[in-house]
């Protein structure tokens, strides 16, 4: 690749919707980040550079290639000159390349060649001189549906998803296992090709105080509306989140409150929680300073469910700051997705959760070239394919697990992300 083509102009601009720019792309690589209520946002359109990784080094590979990435950038214009590289990590290093995964691999970042962000009350476009997308206007966002007629929905019924609880149980009995998430894939097909900008624009509605994210090149689109950070560097500031504990919300004020009070008072979701604490600071405190917890769980309230959070925040050590890839390599995967002990809980699944992961419960987002940046864990997501979609959801498996209660907890996080693709937005 030319020098050339590594040269970027940034410039300040005007407000601007970021799924119009996501949507005017068409089937050219892009992707799409925000989180509405903290107003932010990244989406990036092309690739002038693409770093693709494979294995249980992945994180380490995508750290050098980065670093080269970054360091052949050039700059024009006024504006803050930030790089970007965007993507995302499957759950486990290992995917095949015949199965609905292909064309994404154990983890990719890209260099957009066109990006627009926003952080509060800036806006920047950074755009590859010379490049076709440079010139890309926003396209207005057409009102409808995800889907255009009906759509058929396969979910294989609550037995098999039963079983392998029963099974994860027999483990942790037999003292295997504390913990561990099983997942589950729900497959759905229409009659017309599934309109994935229709679909985000209704999560965003729908779901506001979430991270929506979509990583899209040809027809395939990985998308969702993800509650949970895993990890968020910004200077010498690191922050994530414990986010384990699930419970309905209720059809009224009384019985919502209701139902959140039980949560935080439930023995077999506090403990639950408990785990994914106790992993996260031990890895902050192991490469960070000044470890701060939140002194006890609070409420995180979507449309659809409430979840047990606990917020954490610890400082990089000046001598030898820890990286955000190496962190996110640390921390991923929790055991709000995998499960305790880590390596226990993985090798269970690698037996016995009949699932292709694949990209969901992942990390996903964006790096900056001054070393900021953030990746999120991708749950309540979805990947399209033409007239295709396949949806995932998991529950954590502890000792006071009920199968089929695990089972309707998985029901309910699919409804985040299917509700607007099978009722209507939102």
């Amino acid at each position: 690749m030319s020098a050339s083509a590594r040269a970027f102009r940034s410039v300040r601009c005007e407000a601007l919707d970021p799924l119009q720019v996501f949507a005017a792309a068409g089937t050219a690589p892009r992707f799409y980040w925000e989180q509405p209520a903290a107003e932010r946002f990244c989406v990036g359109i092309g690739c002038a550079a693409r770093i693709s990784v494979h294995g249980v080094g992945r994180f380490e590979q995508a750290e050098a290639a980065a670093r080269e990435v970054f360091g052949s950038m050039t700059w024009q214009g006024a504006g803050p000159r930030l790089g970007h590289l965007v993507g995302g990590f499957a759950f486990a290093p290992g995917i095949g390349s015949g199965n609905v995964w292909q064309g994404f691999p154990d983890g990719e970042l890209r260099l957009p060649e066109l990006v627009y962000w926003r952080d509060g009350e800036r806006y920047v476009r950074d755009a590859c001189i010379g490049s076709r997308w440079a010139d890309l206007q926003p396209r207005p966002l057409a009102l409808g549906q995800p889907v255009r007629g009906p759509a058929e929905i396969g979910n294989g019924g609550p037995d098999p998803y039963v079983e392998r609880v029963q099974r994860a149980l027999a483990g942790i009995r037999a003292g295997e296992l504390d913990k561990v998430v099983i997942a589950r894939a729900v497959h759905v097909t229409s009659r017309s090709p599934i309109d994935a900008v229709a679909w985000l624009v209704a999560l965003r509605e729908r779901f506001p105080s979430c991270t929506l994210f979509a990583v899209g090149e040809g027809n395939a689109v990985f998308l969702g509306a993800s509650p949970e950070r895993l990890v968020r560097v910004r200077g010498e500031t690191v922050e994530t989140v414990a986010l384990a504990g699930t419970a309905p919300r209720g059809a009224s004020t009384a019985a919502d409150r209701a139902l959140g009070e039980a949560l935080c008072d439930s023995r077999k979701n506090g403990h639950e929680h408990a785990i994914v604490v106790q992993h996260l600071q031990s890895v902050l405190g192991a490469c960070c300073d000044d470890l701060e917890v939140a002194a006890e769980p609070k409420l995180l309230k979507t449309r659809t469910v409430q979840h047990l959070c606990t917020e954490l925040r610890a400082r990089r050590r000046a001598a030898a700051p820890v990286s955000l890839l190496e962190l996110a390599a640390r921390l991923h995967p929790t055991p709000a997705v995998g499960g305790a002990p880590r390596e226990a809980a993985l090798r269970w699944l690698a037996a016995h959760e009949s699932v292709e992961r694949g990209w969901f419960a992942g990390p996903v987002g964006f790096l900056q070239s001054n070393g900021d940046g953030e990746f999120d864990v991708a749950l309540r997501s979805a990947l399209v394919r033409g007239r295709s979609a396949t949806a995932w959801a998991g529950a954590g498996i502890v000792a006071r697990s009920e199968p089929r209660a695990e089972f309707t907890e998985t029901e309910l996080k699919l409804r985040t992300v299917l509700g607007p693709l099978l009722w209507g937005a939102p």
